[in-house]
């Protein structure tokens, strides 16, 4: 562990990977709807009494004090909060941030001509300032220290270490970080990971003598090298990204470290997979986490941590938006931030734009009961489980490059949101299941080796694209199998070991059923298969001709007051749509509220309602001993 002094802090630079983020509802209690730019003081009181509670000051890097923002006088004048945007870019995201007219990933696009013209050379593939810099994170230390103690009294919503940070270039694949202090500090992780020299040589197939001899591969080399034994590439992808989880965690500590009763953020946070985004360590790295909804990275990172705070962001007032808005609220995000280039909430004057006047009456509902109440409920889970697999991921995409055989260092963070086939098949599964009221549980590669949730009643187990499996992992799946338990898998489970090593034989030999979530009859025969497994759904959702509907997400929600509550969203589509009858079956009989209209629908099993084409409906539940009250 290396160790940064200042009087009487410390800021640990490597901390263990056992870290949990530690905010909860009681820091978190309502929903929050933040303003990013903010032009003058009548702009922001016009967007105050439309509920907006927060605004954006952004830190100061070059040695100016962040609280002489004007606008801070601004928000504690009017009583709101506001957050601290972009403290460590400089360290959390030097290939994609603005400096001055530069393109945004100009970093990048340099380190990718540099392996153009000599694609064996190492130097493209020194991240700078690598993630185990002392000196470099020495100087995030101090800043960070620095402009929590001067911001303290002001309570700030959160502290944002960086916006869209990564190892790279978002979640662009990458072969960071090959820099010497790197080098060194991935093979001591080694020395922690296998039991002696022989034991890696075994896995990687190598003749190493000594540990300071140890080089992982680049992906060239891997691509180059067969697909047998991917473990000198499996392992070093893998340890990046605990490296970028360290350092995040590490700007967290020290935030803590100035006031325990701090929240530490990142912003613009990638779909899982590259770039560090592995949310089984990431998403226990930061207290707050303004998230990007695709590729399930919202659920998969909720499921990894159920204490982090997610955040939201949106653009305007049309249809799609706020769908989207809605959609975020259901899917349990804390807040959202307002992105308003052409001031289309409220001008400098102080009147309200067109985004504000058509956004008023839904910020008005998010920053009331309805609000307070989504933000600290529960959601319950069911009798299934999906796995989430980071080495499968690797796996996945090296051999999709070998199948392909196209430049994979010319690709971008865009061609890596189009071919993801675990995190497209995960966001399927839960689409599918969310049509009939099932909320599965998402389960790391140490959660399910470690076999806990077999003891929770789950029945039934989806894979997808596990293709990278530990023994340990194939073990409990085998347990789970022997025992009565249903497997449903979207590839054939676990020819791969943990460190990418093809088995010569199929590790599984259990009962299995190959499915593919995104067939024309997926959702049908997915019913199927869990009606097998002895499973009913939890609530029964169904047009009045009596079919089920397939793009409506029914989600629920456990409030602090006992009550169930039920919230229908219909999928978003561009196509002029009108309110749809539909008739929802509860699970027994209670006492049914309409959260939205305030209409008491009485003692009763079966609701018959209206679903709006973009706005949810939301129901409470409750037993005769549950209050009513909102």
């Amino acid at each position: 562990m290396v160790l940064f002094f200042k009087k009487e802090l410390f800021f640990p630079l490597f901390l263990p990977l056992t870290f949990l983020a530690t905010a909860n509802a009681a820091d978190w209690p309502h929903f929050e709807i933040i303003l990013y730019q903010a032009e003058s003081a009548a702009q922001i009181a016009a967007l105050r009494e439309i509920g907006v509670s927060a605004g954006m000051v952004r830190a100061r890097r070059d040695g100016g004090e962040t609280a002489a923002d004007p606008h801070i006088a601004t928000y504690r004048a009017l009583g709101l909060r506001f957050y601290v945007e972009n403290i460590a870019t400089d360290f959390y995201s030097p290939y994609h941030r603005w400096q001055g007219s530069a393109t945004v990933n100009a970093a990048f696009l340099a380190a990718q001509a540099q392996h153009r013209v000599d694609s064996r050379a190492l130097a493209p593939f020194q991240r700078v300032p690598s993630l185990v810099d002392a000196a470099a994170w020495h100087v995030v230390a101090e800043r960070l220290a620095h402009i929590v103690e001067t911001l303290r009294a002001d309570r700030p919503l959160y502290y944002d270490l960086a916006d869209e940070a990564g190892i790279g270039d978002l979640s662009a694949a990458w072969d960071f970080d090959f820099s010497p202090m790197a080098l060194a500090r991935f093979r001591v992780s080694l020395r922690d990971q296998y039991r002696d020299l022989a034991a890696l040589n075994r896995t990687w197939g190598t003749r190493y003598r000594r540990w300071d001899e140890i080089m992982p591969e680049t992906t060239d080399q891997a691509l180059a090298g067969g697909m047998a034994n991917l473990a000198p590439w499996m392992d070093f992808k893998a340890w990046m990204d605990v490296s970028f989880a360290e350092a995040v965690h590490a700007g967290t500590a020290a935030i803590h470290a100035a006031d325990p009763s701090a929240l530490a953020a990142i912003e613009g946070a990638q779909i899982p997979g590259w770039g560090g985004y592995d949310y089984t360590r990431l998403a226990n790295a930061v207290d707050v986490m303004e998230i990007y909804d695709f590729g399930a990275s919202v659920a998969i990172a909720r499921e990894m941590n159920p204490k982090l705070i997610t955040l939201m962001t949106i653009a305007g007032a049309d249809q799609e938006a706020r769908a989207a808005l809605w959609h975020g609220v259901i899917a349990g995000m804390g807040g959202v931030i307002l992105w308003d280039e052409n001031q289309a909430l409220a001008t400098s004057d102080g009147r309200l734009g067109p985004w504000g006047r058509a956004a008023a009456a839904d910020f008005a509902a998010l920053r009331g009961p309805l609000g307070d109440l989504l933000v600290t409920a529960r959601r319950p889970t069911d009798p299934i489980a999906i796995l989430y697999s980071p080495a499968s991921f690797r796996l996945r995409w090296l051999l999709d490059r070998a199948a392909d055989g196209g430049d994979w260092a010319g690709r971008g963070a865009d061609a890596e949101y189009q071919d993801n086939p675990q995190s497209h098949a995960i966001a399927s599964f839960l689409h599918l299941l969310g049509a009939r009221g099932w909320q599965p549980a998402i389960l790391s590669p140490a959660e399910l080796a470690r076999g806990d949730w077999l003891k929770a009643g789950i029945r039934v187990l989806l894979l997808p694209d596990s293709l990278a499996l530990s023994q340990a992992e194939i073990t409990t799946i085998s347990r789970f199998t022997a025992g009565g338990g249903i497997v449903i898998a979207t590839a054939i489970p676990g020819r791969f070991d943990e460190h990418g090593r093809r088995r010569a034989a199929p590790a599984f030999d259990g009962a299995m059923t190959r499915f593919d979530p995104e067939a024309a009859d997926a959702g049908p025969r997915l019913a199927h298969i869990l009606a097998s497994a002895g499973l009913t759904p939890p609530l029964m959702l169904a047009t009045v001709a009596g079919t089920a509907p397939e793009d409506v997400t029914v989600t629920r929600l456990a409030a602090a007051d006992g009550r169930m509550v039920i919230a229908l969203q219909r999928d978003f589509s561009a196509a002029p749509r009108t309110p749809w009858p539909l008739i929802l079956t509860l699970p027994r009989p209670c006492r049914v509220r309409d959260i939205g209209t305030g209409q008491e629908l009485g003692w009763r099993q079966t609701v018959a309602f209206t679903l709006d084409p973009v706005v949810p409906t939301f129901l409470a539940c409750a037993s005769q001993r549950a209050g009513l009250s909102d």
